[in-house]
């Protein structure tokens, strides 16, 4: 079947726009497929997959798969000849170069690709700005961190150095093309990741870099030890922190743009008996904050806390270990309810997103400026609501109810293992029970769960002791976990999630709290209340497949006390 036809059969093009474009090819001698493009009766994401079946050739969905390609691939085609012909190489199988491309027509792009690679070269159909936007990224954007440490042994070796072992000894420049570029290869590689943190640490005899994905630790192929010194100065030229200072912990920060995204970079040095350990946390700031609906809330308690976020007055606490996503859900509370008819003050240790819609400082203990301080001082601002990163002790919490019952909304965080505890904290501080039950709105305890990887998931027998220490009934039939594969690591988790529970008090809990009963009594009364806990939400995704029974067990054995 003639091209012309095929376009009319798939319902691509009309028989009046077909017989258009025949006109159009008598006069041009065009391509018919070209002349289609040209017109705008057919764009190049509806073509490429028609070009594909139409020519028996496998269609890649490029955007899914082009940050998984290896550099070595990719490298067998110079940038010049990837833009030239607006291909790229997505694989190597036996002596065969799989690359995308759009026209697969294009036989001068196929010969030259032939003769410059050595490889016999097959085709597979792209759609054509995939191919830009991957060209963009692959060549720009995928981080070679083995070259460049082999770059930097060959420097050494360049020195006189008879060895990798004798090169330890050696000091090279932060400046050194090398280190300049591994250091930005590995930003990339964490950030392609979805690292949150990258972890550089130095041992006796080796160094150790490990990333921290979905809130774990994984180990890293890690640079030589020779190399760590110019690694960690480098890290501090770019956060500009003191690079003679050696004995002393420091903290700093840095912005690097990677393709679309701009990530803020958060760099503590910290001395060792081995050398410095660097950490930097990676915040991803092109990222738009999520909704209340995204963060994980329960149907119900969702609209619990909607109601609770829109007084004019009292005190929301968020509570969860570190790195349990408290901040988000500061922000986007904040995001929910601003308004150009509200003054909204945050005071942070650290800030770790620049809002625009908020002013924002940040504490700074070096000068007297801690949270109470700075607390104070807000109040002189006529601020409407308050968003105060971390209750500590006794004089902040004081203070942040007095904000709360003059008239003021105030958000802050706690540390504790649920939203029962929460209360017990503060009267542990040293806060009256009858100022907290005056000025408390509701608590929020929270916790990320990882999300089983879509692209390995499998259906699986759990261990009869897991079953029994989750008190799991007979209701979920079937439980999924990852096997394991690239995309997630072989950790067999990609992404997470959150759970929240939301602590309302009502007057029954309210008298619990002025009789400074535990934290289990509290609870006890709450969930007769209505409330939902960490483990019951989080076996609420369980029986909707989205985790395993390890990995709840894992984020809630703290709150259930098991």
């Amino acid at each position: 079947m003639k091209i012309g036809e095929a376009l009319k059969q798939e319902g691509l093009i009309t028989l009046e726009e077909l017989e258009l474009v025949l006109n159009e090819q008598e006069k041009t001698h065009e391509r018919l497929g070209d002349i289609v493009l040209k017109m705008g009766f057919v764009t190049t994401e509806k073509m490429a997959p028609f070009l594909a079946k139409y020519f028996h050739i496998p269609f890649v969905k490029l955007r899914e798969i082009y940050k998984d390609i290896k550099p070595e691939i990719v490298d067998t085609i110079s940038l010049e000849i990837a833009h030239r012909f607006s291909v790229i190489p997505i694989d190597i199988k036996d002596k065969t170069l799989i690359v995308a491309m759009f026209d697969p027509l294009d036989l001068v792009a196929i010969d030259t690709l032939r003769i410059k690679t050595g490889y016999k070269i097959q085709c597979a159909i792209a759609i054509e700005d995939e191919i830009i936007e991957a060209i963009e990224y692959c060549y720009h954007n995928l981080p070679r961190l083995k070259k460049h440490i082999e770059d930097f042994v060959e420097l050494e070796v360049q020195e006189g150095k008879s060895s990798v072992e004798d090169s330890e000894k050696s000091q090279f420049g932060a400046s050194d093309q090398p280190v300049v570029e591994y250091v930005k290869s590995l930003i990339i590689q964490a950030v392609n990741c979805r690292s949150s943190d990258i972890h550089l640490q130095p041992k006796e005899n080796r160094t150790e870099l490990r990333f921290r994905i979905d809130g774990m630790l994984y180990e890293i192929d890690p640079p030589p030890k020779a190399m760590l010194g110019a690694i960690t100065t480098r890290i501090k030229i770019l956060a500009g922190l003191d690079i003679a200072e050696h004995r002393l912990p420091q903290d700093g920060r840095f912005k690097v743009k990677i393709g679309k995204s701009e990530v803020d970079i958060r760099t503590s040095c910290f001395p060792t008996i081995y050398g410095e350990s660097v950490v930097l946390r990676l915040l991803d700031t092109s990222q738009p904050l999520l909704g209340l609906e995204q963060l994980g809330f329960y149907p119900e308690d969702l609209e619990k806390y909607k109601k609770l976020i829109i007084h004019s007055y009292g005190l929301i606490l968020v509570t969860g270990p570190t790195g349990s996503g408290k901040t988000t859900t500061l922000y986007t509370s904040l995001n929910e309810i601003k308004s150009a008819e509200k003054n909204i003050i945050t005071l942070e240790d650290p800030v770790e997103y620049r809002l625009p819609f908020i002013q924002q400082s940040q504490i700074n203990s070096q000068i007297g400026l801690n949270f109470a301080q700075g607390l104070r001082s807000i109040l002189r601002q006529d601020p409407d609501i308050i968003m105060v990163g971390e209750i500590r002790d006794r004089e902040t919490a004081e203070i942040a109810i007095h904000a709360a019952l003059t008239g003021h909304l105030v958000f802050s965080t706690l540390h504790t293992n649920d939203a029962a505890g929460a209360t017990v904290r503060l009267i542990n501080m040293g806060v009256e029970p009858f100022l907290i039950t005056s000025s408390l709105l509701g608590i929020v305890a929270q916790r990320l769960i990882r999300l089983v990887c879509p692209h390995c998931r499998e259906s699986y027998k759990v261990p009869e002791n897991i079953l029994q220490r989750l008190s799991l009934d007979s209701q979920i039939t079937e439980f999924v976990r990852g096997q394991g594969c690239s995309k997630c690591l072989n950790s067999g988790y990609k992404g997470r999630k959150g759970i929240l529970e939301v602590l309302v008090p009502d007057e029954r809990i309210r008298k619990l709290i002025l009789q400074q009963c535990s934290s289990e009594e509290i609870r006890d009364a709450a969930q007769k209340s209505g409330m939902k806990t960490l483990r019951q939400i989080g076996i609420e995704n369980l029986r909707e497949g989205r985790t395993t029974p390890e990995e709840i067990l894992r984020i809630t054995q703290e709150t259930e006390g098991s």
